[in-house]
């Protein structure tokens, strides 16, 4: 389907970034908080149990969240009129070229001196170069894989540790700075239709 900018389909498309946004927020504290209680307390089975599901959440809805951004760009729900593997060459390449660009505004804005103090040294972010070629690719199978496919291959050929300790900067870069105009900083919750307007019928008979 095509996207407008301007119409209300497109008003509607960038509610629904938004609202994906916050849903890889959300998900993305989830996992924060229990990672912080397995560092601070003795892990078991079940914590782990629930911080692999929390980054799993992050991951889909921060992929999701990335392909909805590029299909407004492209101006088309599908994105490319690719098909088969070229296709999904084609989406992958876009999230390479994703985390290259926020990785390399980082580095630009320490050399100009525009970063802020908390900033990490600029040889922290030049060691996240090059993009691994696997990177898109990987991101889409894990995605797929962790979460929305119960098969095998979750419990004997993904490991789900080893693909955070390889990718988990580069998602990180990719969740604060491009999701930074989408509702990181806003000072108040967005309106977003029916999302929002959620249980409003059952709370107003009450």
């Amino acid at each position: 389907m095509q996207i407008e900018t301007g119409t209300e389909t497109d008003s509607d498309h960038c509610k629904a970034i938004t609202h994906e946004y916050y849903k890889c927020r959300d998900a993305f504290e989830r996992f924060r908080v229990t990672a912080e209680g397995i560092i601070l307390s003795e892990q078991n089975k079940e914590i782990s149990y629930r911080a692999y599901n929390a980054y799993s959440y992050f991951i889909h809805h921060l992929y999701e969240f990335l392909m909805a951004c590029h299909a407004r760009d492209a101006g088309n729900t599908s994105i490319t009129n690719k098909r088969g593997l070229e296709r999904t060459e084609y989406l992958d390449s876009l999230l390479i070229e994703d985390v290259h660009r926020v990785v390399n505004a980082r580095i630009d804005r320490i050399n100009r001196g525009d970063a802020p103090d908390w900033e990490n040294d600029v040889s922290h972010y030049e060691g996240l170069l090059p993009i691994p070629e696997e990177f898109g690719k990987d991101f889409r199978v894990y995605r797929n894989k962790v979460l929305g496919h119960a098969s095998f291959e979750r419990i004997s050929e993904l490991n789900l540790t080893e693909f955070y300790k390889k990718y988990h900067q580069h998602l990180y870069l990719l969740y604060r700075d491009v999701g930074e105009m989408w509702g990181r900083a806003r000072e108040e919750f967005p309106c977003l239709k029916d999302v929002t307007n959620f249980f409003e019928a059952i709370a107003n008979e009450t």
